[in-house]
């Protein structure tokens, strides 16, 4: 494995970071599957309620 300076790694993963988060933004399907998959988990529930007036 190669030696790499610290700022270069951090440069790195926030590259990474950056492209992730915009192509989960700009892709639909990935963003509905990923929101269905926490869902699911239990990571956040989704709960309905009823108003009575």
């Amino acid at each position: 494995m190669f030696s790499q300076s610290l700022i270069a790694q951090l440069a790195r993963m926030t590259l990474l970071l950056i492209i992730t988060l915009f192509g989960v933004h700009h892709c639909q399907p990935l963003l509905d599957s990923l929101a269905h998959q926490a869902m699911n988990g239990g990571c956040h529930q989704h709960n309905n309620i009823e108003l009575n007036n």
